[in-house]
């Protein structure tokens, strides 16, 4: 526990009665009739007397108290109101109060607790906020926000600038002294979770008195379309049924740490607009939370967190929310490795071993327990070139049959064109934030299978595994995994690959997307070709025809598919596409003619040196960050014409300090290959990426690593001869990391192995 000093004590006494008892500034401690005085405060019509203590013993009270009455009696005794409290640390004791009550109508004794409360009522704010709704925990299944606390398990916690992991105690203690950060995440991974157990412990070192500053935990979904940070703030109070006025003055006084969940849910990812004012409108959309950051003490902690891919770069989501470097860390919530997951199914009765494609999300994997699906979801194989895409399409088919056996009137294959018109359409806006109606529903369903909805097949529908109860309405459904939603819209991309001539209503909403494809979904679509037998060049077709009709987000989820089957194309223009991650450090780009227009890319990934492919070209297009490149002058102005980039970062350079550092070769290629996979979670890389940057002695050994890397889980492959791809592995990732941190003193066998090569 916490002890404060007296002086410290009697300053915090100080500011709470300033800011009650005061009418202007510099009011405090005197020295009146040759005695010091704590605290004399006027208002413009009242004397407020103050002795502030954290002495327990009577002898201490009797003389404080003798002494504030002893003015306020003056005080009134020359025509004035006066009112005097002796303030205790902690609860006074009896002995205390006894001998206070001889002067009792001149003086109280109170706690500090209770002056604090005549400030704000902050344990009454606490106690009711504790049991509302934080951020996106949510039981889809029992359509509750009361998930157990006890569920939590620690992730993975890293610092975004040094990959240096840092535990969840540390972020608490870091927040009780003054601290700011940005923490960001993938959807589902437990970035609520995670606010909510930092709550509960400043909570805890607020009630304990260990510190004088409580936490206030706002859900920015709640706030659509504010403006103002004190309307933030008192609309906030009156949700949880506070004084707004007193929640604001105890936040300008700062008293408050601040917990803001939620600022990639003031506005939508989707973009359709002129990409050039995208950056506007985001800086205007968060304008809310820039100024409540602005206007905060600097005393006062701040978390603000979001989702990790909705600004496009580090600099951008730091100018848009008024965080700026050196001031605000930034923190990033990995997926849980394989004992975090083991952990977290234990907590829910569960001891399944999970296969490797299947995502450790907590949200996903609370969804699969509660819906009875664990145990078959483990059972899926996984095979051929593509093994993710393969699990995946089983997934969703053994979930169809199930669905299908236990309901009559809904065949398997109505189930899984309905899933993938509903995706498709959640992709042309935000995605796994898009909610509908069961009225929307109906309509879909109607769409996908020609059927009119029966009354059974509603309750089927609204039922079915994949969807979740919206939030925000509890009639509404949504998504509950990125990489369900991805696989279930790569089947209707191969239901229009197969016959891209039809016209069937569904390719309207294919070309009306505004997100791609993720690495899942692709996967999906190369195991279902190649599993169906579906010839490549038909593929090859139906991107070219997309193209020349101008239908660049739909060409552009068949474009990797084509690259990773080994398809030659002819010349291709993308344009207006809002792209996560282009990686020009892979050889297919060498045969590839390629121009990128008008296109918000989030991260581009250029090869260290050398001039890039002849034919590819970006003309206009914002660029959120360029890893390999330094500067505007390293960018070949022929291949860069007129476009915008928000920050250039340099791993290339850690690299090859790497690559030139005294440590065993084999342990450099293995620390440069795990950051090329694991840098950005869930992108997977082609062979040639990873050799890539390598010297002729470092290529020699850099099979044999990925090879250990294979053999000890850190590495899958996928991808046909010639056009191998590596993805890293969520269960090994909390490993990955801390390798790549501490090489030369972290345990782990592969680094045993690794040393061993020359």
């Amino acid at each position: 526990m916490r002890t404060f000093t007296g002086e410290e004590f009697e300053d915090e006494v100080k500011r709470i009665c300033r800011s009650l008892f005061s009418d202007s500034i510099g009011q405090g401690s005197e020295k009146i009739d040759g005695r010091e005085r704590d605290g004399v405060f006027w208002n413009g019509s009242f004397f407020t007397v103050v002795e502030a203590t954290t002495d327990k013993k009577k002898d201490k009270a009797s003389y404080d108290a003798k002494k504030t009455h002893d003015l306020v009696a003056k005080k009134r005794s020359e025509g004035n109101m006066a009112q005097g409290y002796l303030v205790t640390l902690h609860e006074p004791t009896a002995d205390q109060r006894a001998v206070v009550k001889k002067y009792e109508k001149t003086t109280k004794i109170i706690s500090f607790d209770e002056l604090r409360s005549l400030l704000f009522d902050a344990a009454g704010y606490l106690r009711i906020r504790s049991e509302k709704p934080f951020g996106s925990v949510y039981n889809h299944v029992s359509h509750t926000f009361e998930v157990p606390r006890s569920e939590f398990v620690a992730p993975t916690i890293t610092r975004a600038r040094t990959g240096e992991i840092v535990s969840v105690d540390h972020i608490s203690q870091v927040v009780q002294h003054s601290a700011r950060m940005i923490i960001t995440a993938e959807y589902g991974i437990g970035k609520s979770m995670l606010l909510r157990e930092v709550y509960f412990s400043l909570l805890k070192e607020f009630s304990q008195n260990n510190s004088f500053r409580f936490p206030i935990a706002i859900n920015l979904r709640e706030h659509l379309g504010q403006s103002d940070p004190v309307e933030l703030l008192e609309r906030h109070a009156r949700n949880n049924a506070a004084d707004p006025r007193r929640l604001v003055a105890a936040w300008s006084a700062g008293y408050v740490d601040l917990i803001i969940d939620g600022f990639d849910e003031l506005s939508t990812r989707g973009w359709t607009g002129d990409h050039r004012k995208l950056r506007e409108f985001k800086r205007n959309t968060h304008a809310v939370v820039k100024n409540l950051i602005k206007q905060t003490p600097s005393k006062s902690s701040i978390i603000i967190a979001g989702r990790v891919a909705y600004f496009d770069s580090d600099s951008e989501m730091r100018e848009a929310l008024g965080a700026p470097d050196g001031l605000f860390d930034h923190f990033l919530i990995q997926p849980f490795d394989s004992d975090q997951a083991a952990e977290f199914l234990s907590r829910k009765g569960r001891d399944d071993p999970l296969p490797q494609w299947l995502p450790t999300r907590p949200l996903f994997l609370s969804y699969l327990i509660n819906k009875n699906l664990i145990k078959e979801a483990v059972t899926i194989s996984s095979h051929g070139s593509f093994p993710e895409g393969a699990a995946w399409s089983a997934l969703l088919g053994m979930i169809a049959s199930r669905e299908s056996e236990q309901s009559e009137g809904v065949d398997k294959d109505a189930i899984l064109q309905f899933w993938g018109l509903l995706a498709t359409k959640a992709r042309q806006g935000n995605a796994i934030q898009k909610s509908f109606s069961p009225k929307e529903m109906d309509e879909v369903f109607h769409e996908a299978t020609g059927n009119t909805v029966s009354e059974e097949e509603r309750r089927v529908l609204l039922r079915l595994p994949g969807l979740g109860i919206s939030p925000n309405d509890a009639s509404n459904r949504t998504f509950i995994d990125v990489d369900f939603l991805n696989a279930a819209s790569a089947n209707l991309v191969i239901s229009h690959i197969r016959y891209p001539y039809g016209d069937e209503a569904y390719r309207a909403d294919l070309r009306s997307i505004a997100q791609q494809l993720n690495q899942v979904g692709t996967h999906v679509v190369c195991s279902m070709i190649e599993t169906e037998g579906i010839s490549p060049g038909l593929l090859s077709a139906c991107l070219s025809k997309e193209i020349d009709e101008g239908n660049y987000a739909l060409a552009f989820d068949l474009f990797f598919p084509a690259i990773f089957l080994g398809e030659s194309q002819k010349y291709m223009k993308f344009e207006g596409l809002d792209i996560e991650e282009l990686d020009i450090c892979q050889e297919v780009w060498d045969s590839i003619r390629v121009k990128f227009c008008n296109c918000l890319i989030s991260n581009l990934v250029l090869p260290p040196d050398g001039p890039l492919p002849l034919d590819l070209q970006f003309v206009d297009c914002l660029i959120g960050n360029i890893d390999g490149r330094s500067s505007e002058r390293d960018l070949p102005e022929r291949s860069f014409v007129n476009c915008e980039v928000g920050n250039f970062s340099s791993s290339y350079s850690v690299n090859n300090e790497v690559l030139g550092s005294e440590l065993p070769i084999g342990v450099r290629v293995l620390v440069v290959t795990l950051r090329k996979v694991y840098a950005q979670s869930g992108i997977s890389r082609l062979e040639s990426a990873l050799l890539r940057g390598l010297d002729h002695r470092s290529r020699m050994i850099a099979p044999d690593v990925i090879e250990y890397l294979r053999k000890h889980g850190f590495l899958v492959e996928s991808g046909r001869q010639g056009k191998t791809i590596y993805a890293g592995t969520r269960s090994m990732r909390k490993d990955a990391l801390a390798i790549i941190q501490s090489p030369a003193t972290h345990q782990a066998p592969v680094l045993d192995a690794c040393r061993k090569l020359s």
